[in-house]
C-alpha cells in the first residue's frame, strides 16, 4: 500500500516539471515576439525544465514538447532581436 502510493507522487512531480516547461515554452514564444529578452529568458529556463523532466525518466510528450517550444521561443527571441537592430541602426 505504501508503495502504490509513493510511486504516483514521484510521476505527479516529474510531470509538473514537464508542464511547467511546456507552459514556459509557449509564453517564452509569445514574448519572443513582443519583449525578446523577456521571451529568451523563458525560453532558456523552458529549455532547462524539460531537460530535468527528461532526465528523472519521465520521457512524456509533454517534457519533449517543452523542450521544443523553449528553443523555437529562444530562436525567435534571436530573430526579433537581430531584425530589431537591422531596422534601428
Amino acid at each position: 500500500m505504501t508503495t502504490e502510493n509513493s510511486i504516483p507522487t514521484a510521476r505527479r512531480g516529474q510531470n509538473g516539471l514537464a508542464i511547467a516547461s511546456l507552459v514556459t515554452g509557449i509564453v517564452g514564444i509569445v514574448f519572443a515576439v513582443l519583449f525578446a529578452i523577456v521571451g529568451l529568458a523563458l525560453g532558456v529556463v523552458s529549455v532547462a525544465l524539460g531537460a530535468v523532466a527528461r532526465r528523472n525518466g519521465t520521457r512524456s510528450g509533454q517534457a519533449t514538447a517543452g523542450l521544443v517550444t523553449g528553443v523555437v521561443a529562444i530562436v525567435v527571441a534571436i530573430g526579433n532581436m537581430v531584425i530589431a537592430y537591422a531596422i534601428l541602426t
